[in-house]
């Protein structure tokens, strides 16, 4: 015996105030087109450009002159430098402060 076709819109209704098919609810497509109008769209990631080029032409040309000659390289002079600045020329007075910017960037580190 031969198989019934069934109508495609069969599981339809206009008439009705609930649809009889699969079709989703008024609030869920609501909170479906609000989620999709809400979401920003995400800048693109720049690549991240190196500390050296903040740095003036003399300074940076030190720099890597230094670096050449077997003093180490770029980050460990900087460290070094910055290091003396902190220590003998300028000292950190917030000594407080910079244990809390130690304490966020040695969890970062993790």
């Amino acid at each position: 015996m031969a198989k019934k076709k069934r109508s495609r819109t069969s599981d339809f209704s206009l008439g009705k105030d609930t649809p009889s098919g699969n079709l989703p609810s008024k609030e869920q497509i609501n909170s479906v087109v609000a989620k999709a109008t809400s979401q920003s769209i995400e800048p693109e990631k720049k690549k991240r450009i190196p500390f050296t080029t903040a740095l003036t032409p003399e300074n940076r040309a030190m720099l890597e002159a230094a670096s050449h000659e077997g003093r180490g390289g770029v980050a460990d002079i900087l460290n070094l430098a910055i290091e003396h600045y902190f220590e003998q020329v300028a000292p950190v007075k917030n000594l407080e402060m910079q244990k809390v910017f130690l304490k966020i960037y040695a969890s970062k580190a993790k």
